[in-house]
């Protein structure tokens, strides 16, 4: 892999991604930010099966048959001459394999959401390592990635899936030499379809380069679930993805949105796919920490070492998930877990923690993460959604409720010359509350300038507010519910698809008309607000300014409503089809009686 040479910053809200600062001869290679998938409060859990799509090729060995050399002499994938594997005799698929969900009581369970992802090395369609040891083409075709074909259980035919490509990197630098590529696919309404989700799902067509190409081929697709069930805890779940490549510097990943049980033992859970986490190549390491603790605890599992977490290995629970066609100890560069957090005595996650980190690090292997999950159990729905801004001295960053993950503010970019750009006030930070993300060959939105410094202006402590009055269970379920079936409806038409609004808490502002205020931006300078007001006005939107005593923030709203189902339309509908860019909704005043 080589160097960055072109580095773009920016500032997330939710989901950091921040980089450490490290010689410039380490990096990562951050290519599509990671953006929060699905979030939500639910009685039930979550669950992945998974399996590979491509084995090792040898002249007495098919493909089918599984790969389970899982020795400290175990080759590479990228010392085997690769092909597909195919299982279902079905000659309308070149790939194929399979993986079965057994739920158990099914009968009590209801899938709320299911999200398909498959990812591969694939620079083109065959390849090999010529006399010089040099990788050349075979084949240099290079079909579409982002079609596949996925047969559900009881089903005899395929349905074709497509899927939305989140990162390709053919043409990208840093990643042209074993392009790879990751893929999502909503399949939630035709898993709900099924009288009974539990079975074999085969999922077939997804594309690799077959042969040799530098770093190796591995490929691979992953089902993450989400069920109901009124009979286990309550659960805060949030999915990502995007597309990062670790090497030696390190990764940090912000996980906030929940509040953890008051007492008692917390138990959470992680989830996530790699690509190209190779078995004997050590150095990968995933930590852990919680809270506002400076003190990061290194992940262990009993198949996932310290020193080689990322292992080609599909590991749910604590056991090696063989219940899958063909089932290999050794994937061969793809990696899947789903993982109970050890926290025993609560050392790891302690009691009214608000935030979990992760660092992803690697100081040998290479690999690139393209999907997580968080799981934490959680004693109500309203602690955990999240909060208005700036409510305490503990939060350092502008906050919006964490189910919106808006691009709240961006650092400014380099050299800008626009005279709309909001200047730095020079106000610090401490890291990692702002991050650097490596892009490489991917530009910002032309408007990045337009949120550049509001971050930095707002890490301001504030006094603690007293918490509005809280909303019934029912109440917030019922919002939730209202948005998820709302967006559902109305997503597949819109420009540009939302993801799931969930209700924050109340913001107290005295003499505020109470409602649901669909908010763009906020800004601790006057000044700025005002000109993001107007910026907003010549562009035919109703923007208006609300001021918050309590924290002197002024936030931009383009619209209020009485009640949150017409905030949640207008949310969806882009307000309107007039505004694409990130939005969320603040409560103002309200209260159990006038929700819903």
């Amino acid at each position: 892999m080589k160097k960055i040479f072109a580095v773009k910053t920016l500032s997330l809200f939710t989901f950091y991604l921040a980089f450490l600062l490290l010689p410039q001869n380490s990096y990562s290679q951050l290519a599509v930010p990671f953006k929060v998938r699905y979030q939500s409060y639910v009685k039930g859990d979550m669950m992945v099966i998974s399996n590979t799509i491509v084995n090792r090729k040898e002249n007495r060995t098919s493909t089918s048959e599984p790969y389970n050399d899982i020795t400290e002499i175990a080759k590479l994938n990228d010392q085997f001459e690769m092909n597909y594997i195919d299982i279902d005799n079905d000659e309308s698929t070149f790939s194929s394999s399979s993986a079965v969900l057994n739920l158990s009581n099914v009968s009590s369970k209801k899938i709320k959401y299911a999200g398909l992802y498959w990812s591969a090395t694939y620079k083109y369609d065959s390849g090999e390592r010529d006399k010089n040891w040099r990788y050349v083409a075979v084949d240099k075709n290079r079909a579409s990635v982002n079609e596949i074909k996925l047969k559900l259980p009881t089903q005899n035919e395929y349905i074709t899936i497509t899927g939305e490509l989140i990162f390709d990197g053919l043409s990208v630098k840093n990643f042209k030499e074993s392009a790879p590529y990751a893929v999502y696919a909503d399949v939630t309404k035709e898993i709900q379809s099924l009288q009974n989700p539990n079975g074999e799902y085969t999922v077939a067509n997804i594309r690799a380069t077959k042969g040799i190409i530098s770093g190796g081929v591995a490929g691979g697709w992953t089902l993450f679930l989400v069920y109901e069930d009124e009979t286990e805890t309550g659960k805060f779940i949030t999915s990502f993805d995007g597309f990062v490549g670790i090497t030696a510097r390190p990764v940090e990943i912000l996980y906030t949105g929940f509040s953890t049980l008051p007492e008692g033992k917390v138990n959470a859970k992680l989830a996530g796919s790699v690509l190209e986490g190779d078995r004997n190549l050590v150095g990968d390491q995933l930590e852990i920490k919680s809270g506002d603790s400076k003190n990061y605890t290194l992940l262990s599992h009993s198949l996932k070492p310290v020193d080689n977490f990322f292992n080609s290995t599909i590991v749910v629970n604590d056991s090696y998930f063989e219940n899958r066609n063909p089932n290999s100890l050794n994937t061969l560069g793809y990696d899947t877990f789903l993982i109970p957090i050890d926290n025993e005595n609560n050392s790891v996650i302690q009691n009214n923690t608000s935030k979990v980190s992760l660092k992803l690090k690697s100081s040998g292997d290479r690999y690139s993460m393209f999907f997580s999950a968080f799981n934490v159990e959680v004693k109500d729905p309203v602690k955990e959604i999240g909060s208005h801004l700036l409510t305490s001295k503990e939060i350092k960053e502008v906050q919006k409720p964490a189910a919106a993950n808006p691009y709240l503010v961006v650092t400014e970019k380099e050299n800008s010359n626009d005279s709309d750009s909001i200047k730095n006030e020079n106000i610090s930070l401490e890291k990692p509350t702002v991050l650097e993300q490596a892009i490489a060959e991917i530009e910002p939105k032309n408007d990045v300038k337009e949120k550049t410094v509001e971050a930095k202006e707002t890490q301001i402590e504030e006094e603690k507010v007293s918490p509005p009055p809280a909303r019934t269970y029912f109440s917030i379920r019922d919002m939730i519910k209202e948005s998820e079936k709302m967006n559902a409806e109305i997503g597949e038409n819109e420009i540009k698809k939302r993801i799931t609004v969930i209700p924050g808490a109340d913001v107290l502002i005295p003499n505020q008309p109470k409602g649901y205020y669909v908010v763009a931006n906020v800004f601790a300078k006057p000044n700025n607000a005002e000109r993001f007001e107007s910026k907003l006005k010549s562009k035919g939107l109703d923007a208006q300014i609300l001021y918050n005593p309590t924290t002197n923030y002024k936030s931009v709203y383009i619209g209020k409503f009485s009640t949150w189902s017409d905030a949640i339309k207008f949310y969806y509908s882009n307000a309107e089809g007039k505004y694409d860019d990130e939005l969320w909704i603040m409560l103002v005043n309200t209260s159990t009686g006038t929700i819903l």
